[in-house]
């Protein structure tokens, strides 16, 4: 064997009291009974040895009993995974058990338990066992927590529950919780062989270094849009100083970084005798404004021209189509055209009229031509003209804030007695903008060096390959499902139909043999055709895990798959005789015992209420019977309760 299987599920109750079911490694593994024996209560007791949050045993078993146990078996290798069983009232227990070995017996109190852990510890040592490999990043660790494939993943493959295994919608436990279902989904990939923990682990990095070079080049063009704060007023100062002869006028595409630097030059210059503002340069200014003005008004004016003359070739456009329809009765006209239509006499003037009707339509066709031929000329000339309009538009807010610094620092000038007082109130100016604004031109990190990390991980990522295998996965599980559901049983629209699976999201088409029309899972129409898809996808997923040694045990649990059949009694099945019904149910156990026999290392554990007695392989798999009769239960009738119990 070399998969996981479950050897014991056992009970520990007050007084030493123990109930251990034994199970078969490898094989079909059947327990019936009636309604309230603990039947289903025995995949919440596994699931919860597997480390789930919430404690969902009956109330039953928590009265009268203390802790639950499953013991896993691969090989020689074994480990026993306990927890204690919460009081009623209380939803769980953080108290685990883990021990692993060789011949590891079963605990028969508390106090034999060995390997007392928390809840967290304990599954990172199933999983360990398993084989799920830990993908973790100090770096983000609430990213980590939500990818990282777990054991309580891993259940998803393994469960069929009542709930499940019926569902319309659902395919996989945990499918129909909310908060389970997108750790499922993302984690399959890991679970089908297609991605690794390394993959992960880049992939993931690749995702925050694309993050967070989006978030540097938004901050970066920020920084640098050219009506930023920092920008105008940097530049206000800084034409100040150069009317004065302390500095050079910077360009006007000037980074926040070189205005910076301009500043402190200004800042650490000695203070000289500097020009006043004089009339020319402000007459230059207005000049230099007016001007703007006209080539905004008339490339203003050669837009809206453009745009009547495109709405003008539209409407001529239609005038021209309707004339070329109206012509083109001169093709009906040609073969009657050289006779009179009254007599048959020769026409000359017939011939006449619809030779000029066929130039007006060799006309108006190259009319129509010439149209097609002008419009996208316009169009890109319409184009040009916006893109001019703005550049003329944010020259001209360029030469307006030069005017207003012109005036401002005109009218500062005349009031201070002299230009070297002037100066002084400028360097007190700068001086104090640099220390008000000392983080805001700070060079951001080297973009070019996150750019090259990004490509040094993109070329480690083949992403088309890891859509190959993706691909792949999905064509060898569809192969396995439409093979095993073949051999069950269905109804319309479902007999010999094929299935394809895909795993992102998790979805299964139904292909109609005949129509060859694509269902989707709800068309399927009948509780027997749900329970067939499910029994068949459950089997082709573990037959796809095993082949690929997967970290996850080879078990398979059904909870009462007779249920679209008959009513649920609890009794022998070969005193109702052989109906459809019946029928049906014993091609399902048909196809149970020979994909467990087919499937090495696959134990599969069957919880039924029908028994039957007369299939000899049945009643071999039969574990337990706990019937009216007898009086049994899964936990005897006769433990008595837990101190505190109520």
């Amino acid at each position: 064997m070399n998969r996981w299987n479950i050897s014991s599920i056992f009970f520990l109750g007050e007084g030493g009291r123990v109930r251990v079911l034994d199970l078969k490694l490898g094989e079909v593994n059947i327990i019936t009974g009636a309604s309230g024996t603990g039947k289903s209560t025995l995949i919440k007791a596994i699931d919860y040895c597997l480390g789930s949050k919430v404690c969902e045993l009956a109330a039953h078993v928590k009265r009268h009993s203390i802790a639950v146990g499953v013991k896993w078996v691969l090989g020689d290798a074994q480990m026993i995974a306990g927890r204690v069983i919460p009081p009623l009232g209380q939803d769980t227990s953080t108290k685990m058990f883990i021990s692993s070995g060789r011949n590891l017996p079963i605990p028969t109190s508390l106090k034999e338990f060995e390997g007392a852990t928390t809840l967290q510890a304990g599954k990172f040592f199933i999983e360990r066992a398993f084989g799920i490999g830990g993908v973790t990043d100090a770096s983000d660790e609430s990213a980590a927590r939500r990818w990282r494939p777990t054991v309580r993943h891993a259940t998803a493959y393994m469960f069929v529950p009542k709930d499940v295994i019926y569902n319309e919608t659902a395919l996989l436990h945990g499918l129909d919780q909310a908060d389970e279902a997108p750790a499922i989904i993302e984690t399959m990939p890991y679970f089908l062989g297609v991605v690794t923990q390394d993959t992960v682990i880049q992939e993931r990095r690749l995702r925050d270094l694309r993050k967070r070079l989006d978030r540097e080049e938004r901050q970066l063009r920020a920084r640098q849009a050219e009506d930023s704060d920092y920008k105008k007023h940097a530049m206000r100062l800084l034409m100040d100083a150069h009317r004065c002869g302390l500095c050079d006028l910077p360009p006007d595409d000037s980074s926040e970084t070189d205005l910076q630097g301009a500043l402190f030059r200004v800042k650490r210059l000695k203070i000289g005798r500097g020009q006043n503002p004089n009339e020319s340069e402000l007459s230059s200014l207005h000049t230099q404004r007016r001007s703007l003005l006209s080539d905004i008004e008339n490339a203003r004016r050669s837009s809206r021209a453009t745009q009547a003359a495109l709405q003008e070739m539209s409407g001529f456009e239609g005038v021209v189509r309707r004339q070329y329809e109206k012509l083109k009765i001169a093709e009906h006209l040609q073969l009657v055209a050289r006779t009179c239509p009254l007599c048959e006499a020769p026409s000359e003037r017939g011939v006449a009229a619809v030779q000029a009707i066929r130039q007006s339509i060799d006309i108006v066709r190259s009319e129509g031509i010439a149209v097609e031929n002008v419009r996208p000329r316009l169009v890109e000339h319409e184009s040009s003209l916006q893109l001019e309009l703005t550049r003329l538009n944010d020259k001209l807010k360029g030469v307006d804030e030069r005017i207003k610094t012109w005036i401002r620092q005109s009218g500062e000038a005349k009031e201070m007695d002299d230009l070297a007082q002037y100066h002084a109130h400028l360097m007190g100016k700068v001086s104090q903008f640099l220390e008000m604004n000392p983080a805001t031109p700070l060079p951001g990190p080297d973009l070019d060096v996150l750019r090259g990390q990004i490509e040094g991980l993109e070329a480690l990522i083949d992403n088309d390959a890891k859509q190959v295998l993706l691909t792949r996965a999905e064509r060898k599980i569809s192969q396995y499902l439409s093979e095993a559901f073949a051999s069950l049983p269905t109804v319309e629209p479902c007999i010999e139909a094929d299935l394809e699976f895909s795993s992102k999201p998790p979805a299964i088409a139904i292909i109609e043999k005949g129509t060859e029309a694509v269902l989707r899972l709800p068309d399927a129409g009948s509780d027997e055709n749900y329970l067939a898809i499910h029994i068949a996808l459950s089997f082709a997923l573990q037959k796809y895990l095993g082949k690929i040694n997967a970290p996850v045990p080879g078990f398979l649990v059904f909870d009462q798959i007779s249920r679209p059949y008959y009513p649920q009694r609890g009794e022998d099945e070969d005193s109702i005789g052989e109906n459809e019904e019946v029928l049906a149910m014993r091609r399902h156990l048909d196809f149970l015992f020979k994909a467990t026999s087919d499937q090495k290392g696959l134990q599969v554990l069957l919880i039924e209420h029908a028994y039957f007695g007369d299939d000899p392989r049945y009643v071999t798999a039969t574990r337990m019977r706990w019937n009216k009769l007898s009086g049994d239960a899964l936990i005897p009738l006769d433990w008595p309760k837990r101190e505190g119990s109520g």
